[in-house]
C-alpha cells in the first residue's frame, strides 16, 4: 500500500496523465517542493471511475484531490477547443429526466461542489476559468440534446468521469476540484474532434495544474492539516 500523499491527480485513463511524466517521472509520484503529489488514471466513464477513484484513495489516503483530462464544451458557453476550465461545481445529468422520462430519487444528490478554495485559487493564478461541468452516463452526440442539457444545467462543459471522482472524494471528505481542457464541442462532431484534440487538451489542462503548483498550490497544500 502506498502511504499517504498531499495531492493526488486522477484522470480516465493514461493518455491524460502523459503530460505529466516530466515532472512526476515514469512512477507517476514525485515529491515537489514539500508536496507529494501522485497521478493515478481512474478508469473511464462513471461506473470504472468511481471504483476506480474509491481504490485509489484508500491506498494513497490524500490530502486532497483534483481530476484532470479533456472535456467537451457546450455551445454558447464562451468556451472554445484548447480552453481550460475548473469545475465550481459538478452535476449529473440525463438527458431522459430533462424530458421528463425518468427521474432520480429523491435522496439521491446529483450536485457536488468543488472545493471553494482550490477553484479559487487555481482560477486566480491560471487561465483556467471556473463553470458547472456536467457528468452523463455517455458522450452526447446530439446538438439538441447538449443545448438541452445547457440550458436546464447551466453547465459549459460535459466530462464522463468527473461526478464519480467527486463522489468517492466526498464519500472520504477529499477536497476535489476538476481542471480540464476542452478537446471538442458536445453535440454532432464530438467524437472527430475529440481524437484531433485530446493530446493537446490533456497537456493544456496538465500545465494548468502545474502552474498553480508553482504559483500558489505548494503553498497552500503544504500549510494544509
Amino acid at each position: 500500500m502506498d502511504p499517504a500523499c498531499d495531492l493526488v491527480l486522477f484522470a480516465a485513463f493514461h493518455p491524460e496523465l502523459a503530460p505529466l511524466q516530466a515532472a512526476l517521472g515514469d512512477t507517476m509520484r514525485r515529491r515537489i517542493g514539500n508536496v507529494e503529489v501522485v497521478a493515478r488514471a481512474a478508469g473511464i466513464g462513471l461506473p470504472m471511475a468511481a471504483a476506480g477513484c474509491a481504490m485509489h484513495l484508500g491506498d494513497l489516503r490524500p490530502k486532497t484531490a483534483i481530476a484532470i483530462g479533456t472535456c467537451g464544451a457546450y455551445a454558447g458557453s464562451g468556451l472554445e477547443i484548447g480552453d481550460v476550465v475548473v469545475a465550481r461545481r459538478v452535476r449529473l445529468v440525463d438527458p431522459a429526466a430533462l424530458r421528463d422520462e425518468s427521474q432520480f430519487p429523491d435522496p439521491m444528490s446529483t450536485v457536488i461542489e468543488g472545493h471553494q478554495p482550490l477553484v479559487v485559487g487555481i482560477a486566480r493564478n491560471t487561465r483556467a476559468a471556473p463553470v458547472d461541468v456536467a457528468t452523463t452516463l455517455a458522450i452526447t452526440v446530439d446538438d439538441a440534446v447538449a443545448a438541452r442539457i445547457a440550458r436546464a444545467t447551466g453547465a459549459a462543459a460535459e466530462h464522463l468521469e468527473a461526478y464519480a471522482i467527486a463522489t468517492a472524494c466526498a464519500a472520504r471528505g477529499v477536497p476535489f476540484c476538476a481542471v480540464l481542457g476542452v478537446a471538442n464541442l458536445v453535440g454532432n462532431h464530438a467524437r472527430e474532434q475529440w481524437k484531433v484534440h485530446h493530446h493537446e487538451a490533456s497537456r493544456a489542462a496538465a500545465n494548468v495544474v502545474l502552474d498553480w503548483l508553482r504559483a500558489d498550490g505548494l503553498r497552500a497544500l503544504s500549510a494544509a492539516p
